[in-house]
């Protein structure tokens, strides 16, 4: 008689995961059927903001279904990604990435998730390059001029940042790293309280995206001395790169789709080819370049090795930061 319940017990559980395989494709297949949600970590209204949105209703209108864009903020994007981390992986909840989330913010304080494994990279949406700026009327003519005045008064030459940990914070570090000089790196709680103190000539020098800056530039606002990539910017370019002074220089940056770690193979698969088409579209091109971005579509498997090769790259530079430039002790940093 107990072998009799033990075996319906038992015959029971096996038709609950014969149910739950069988289950697992046809909700692919059904996929979209209610509204996706896009977490981005950045507040509305910024160029970056509206380059996700963008992505968000070009993709709505490729699979069908609306994708509602959320901003959700703080803790320099850790707390949206982590709700991308741990949500459901049913493809109902997509987030919106930058590339130094997932390669300079390990190296300066533990997250509450791992930056690689805990998403399925989907591929990017657009790249973007820095410009670096100084007051209109600064006493330096070009980038070799700042660094040779910067040489002689060591942490004397000052950079503003959007914030410890950023994309620009960095972009200045790694100059410094690579020129053998010392600047006081100062960080803002966001670019826009930065620039305002490199127009006032209160900070000598940030990276700023080359889009953002470029109405400043052009209304002669800030000096553009170099930009970041590894060729020169197609909206400025008469600037000459950093790499033309400091060999070996690059920092750039991109944009990508991610969503939890396990999300079917059909459902990735149909994501990644529907955001690389979307940035193969000439409109989806010119709006970006307008924004001062640029459609990018590097796909998941690659993304993903990328992120990998630039994370090492900026863990060196993170690794020659004094503790008080870091976003957490140097004890509590991982290696």
């Amino acid at each position: 008689m107990r072998s009799r319940h033990v075996f319906g017990h038992l015959r029971g559980i096996s038709a609950l995961l014969l149910a739950a395989i069988a289950a697992g494709p046809a909700a692919a297949q059904n996929w979209p059927d209610h509204p996706i949600r896009l977490i981005i970590p950045l507040a509305a209204g910024g160029a970056t903001d509206k380059a996700a949105r963008l992505l968000a209703q070009r993709l709505g209108t490729a699979l069908g279904q609306q994708v509602v864009a959320e901003n959700l903020t703080g803790a320099s994007g850790e707390i949206a990604l982590k709700r991308v981390a741990t949500a459901p992986a049913d493809g109902y909840t997509l987030g919106a990435t930058a590339n130094s989330l997932h390669t300079v913010a390990p190296h300066m304080s533990r997250l509450p998730y791992d930056a690689v494994d805990d998403f399925t990279w989907l591929g990017t949406y657009a790249s973007f390059e820095y410009v670096l700026v100084t007051r209109a009327d600064g006493p330096d003519k070009d980038l070799g001029a700042l660094l040779a005045r910067a040489r002689k008064a060591p942490d004397a030459v000052s950079y503003g940042s959007s914030g410890v940990g950023t994309g620009n914070h960095l972009a200045g570090a790694l100059l410094g790293d690579l020129a053998k000089v010392r600047f006081n790196g100062i960080p803002y709680r966001g670019g826009s309280p930065a620039m305002i103190d490199v127009i006032a000539g209160r900070t000598d020098f940030m990276f700023d995206v080359v889009g953002g800056a470029k109405a400043l530039i052009d209304g002669a606002k800030v000096k553009a001395l170099a930009t970041s990539g590894k060729a020169r910017s197609s909206r400025l370019p008469d600037v000459p790169t950093v790499a033309e002074t400091v060999p070996g220089y690059e920092a750039t940056g991109w944009f990508g789709l991610v969503a939890p770690a396990g999300l079917p193979a059909d459902i990735a698969k149909r994501l990644e080819t529907e955001v690389a088409r979307i940035a193969q579209d000439p409109d989806y091109r010119r709006q970006l370049e307008t924004l001062g971005y640029h459609a990018q579509a590097i796909p998941a498997a690659a993304l993903k090795r990328a992120v990998a090769t630039e994370s090492e790259k900026w863990r060196a530079v993170v690794q020659q930061l004094p503790c008080s430039s870091r976003g957490a002790s140097c004890e509590g940093t991982k290696p």
